[in-house]
């Protein structure tokens, strides 16, 4: 009798200290499902629905809106330049950051190493709205230094790359990459870092020049890391905001618009409801493809 009670004592605490695990979880699963789940059925929700402002009635509409705002020319371009900006701006994240990481990697005097490497996480360090205001500071005629300097050379040229329909998205993408770099760098050197150096003296001795010892040595040690940064970066810069909304709201002539911007507009500013949650599925959808992509890669390379 004893034993038996004796061993249902320790049950009796299992069961108290299980049901006080899902107590403690509870309020972030809450939160989770408010900020999250919530949000993502509703938005799927006002996909597939109709709101008509003059009679006041919504009614079920099925794959309408998509159909509709996949014929419209003005979403096609926005979503080509949401591509080429996600693109564009995540490859020079992951070269820059490759070329900056072997750089900081090399056998160099550690001193200049380290102050080298302080100037460049700067830009990371500020906030993408500091960083658009500045960008604005600095490329509005009035008030640019490259301007003025162009006036000091006799040249009546004004640098304005943010008011031209031509330049206003590349300059946003170059600025993105400039800001951003930094972060990729560092994870990129953490993964220099934790390579054997003897590997690399091994190849030397071997004679494999620096292009082989990157190519067959450093690259394949840090694939992975290159990898899930894309993953992170394609994701991140497909819904990317603040720098474009603060600098030319998608302008001139919605030549910088993106899928981000555009579901804002459309959500904020005209209160199209509906038009804003289709857009935003087709932008969940287009994050889930490229990250789909990306672990496909992952996968095959591990194989």
């Amino acid at each position: 009798m004893n034993a038996t009670t004796t061993a249902a004592i320790p049950r009796k605490r299992k069961r108290v200290r299980f049901s006080l695990a899902y107590w403690f979880i509870a309020p972030a699963v809450i939160l989770i499902m408010l900020l999250a789940v919530y949000p993502t059925f509703r938005v799927i929700y006002l996909s597939l629905m109709d709101y008509s402002r003059r009679t006041q009635e919504v009614s079920f509409v099925g794959l309408q809106n998509f159909i509709d705002l996949l014929g419209a020319p003005l979403f096609l371009r926005i979503f080509k330049q949401t591509i080429m900006f996600s693109l564009f701006s995540s490859l020079g994240h992951i070269l820059l950051g490759l070329l900056l990481a072997l750089a900081m990697n090399a056998d160099l005097n550690r001193k200049l190493v380290s102050a080298c490497r302080a100037m460049i996480l700067l830009p990371w360090a500020l906030s993408p709205i500091v960083v658009a205001i500045l960008t604005q500071l600095l490329t509005y005629p009035p008030t640019s230094p490259v301007t003025k300097i162009l006036r000091a050379f006799g040249s009546m040229a004004e640098f304005a790359p943010l008011a031209s329909s031509k330049t206003a998205l590349w300059t946003l993408t170059a600025i993105n990459v400039w800001q951003f770099t930094p972060f990729f760098m560092l994870m990129i050197l953490a993964g220099l870092q934790t390579m054997d150096p003897e590997q690399h003296e091994a190849a030397k001795v071997d004679g494999a020049s620096g292009f082989q010892r990157l190519r067959f040595i450093t690259l394949p040690h840090i694939r992975s890391v290159l990898l899930t940064l894309s993953l992170f970066d394609l994701v991140t810069t497909t819904a990317y905001f603040d720098l474009i909304w603060v600098t030319t709201q998608g302008g001139p002539v919605r030549s910088s618009e993106v899928l981000a911007t555009y579901i804002y507009r459309a959500g904020f500013l005209t209160l199209d409801w509906n038009r804003a949650a289709t857009a935003g599925m087709i932008l969940l959808l287009l994050c889930i493809t490229l990250a789909a992509i990306v672990v496909v890669i992952m996968e095959r390379g591990q194989e």
